[in-house]
């Protein structure tokens, strides 16, 4: 984590720079990241997640893996071609397929 000196109250002081990044300019923002964490308030850094075991398990079916893609899409895809790699195999075994 990259530490810079700031002003705070008068005092220079050093603490970790936020980690977030602007989508459009990539440049990184510059607040002081919480104590313990990566990023500032603004940035998420207040949250503090799920508590419950419901509100965990909740959190965890309702993630995407990345972008639109779901774990649910990514079984079924998985499903798929496994069953896909055994029909491929059957039809080497009849001379049907190199």
């Amino acid at each position: 984590m990259a530490t810079d000196k700031v002003h705070i109250f008068g005092q220079q002081c050093q603490a970790p720079r936020c980690q977030a990044k602007s989508k459009r300019s990539g440049i990184q923002c510059r607040r002081a990241a919480m104590r313990g964490m990566r990023v500032c308030r603004t940035h998420g850094g207040a949250s503090t997640g799920p508590k419950t075991t419901e509100g965990r398990a909740r959190c965890g079916a309702a993630k995407n893996v990345h972008g639109r893609e779901t774990r649910e899409k990514r079984r079924k895809r998985a499903e798929k071609l496994r069953e896909l790699r055994g029909l491929e195999g059957v039809m080497k075994l009849l001379g049907m397929f190199e």
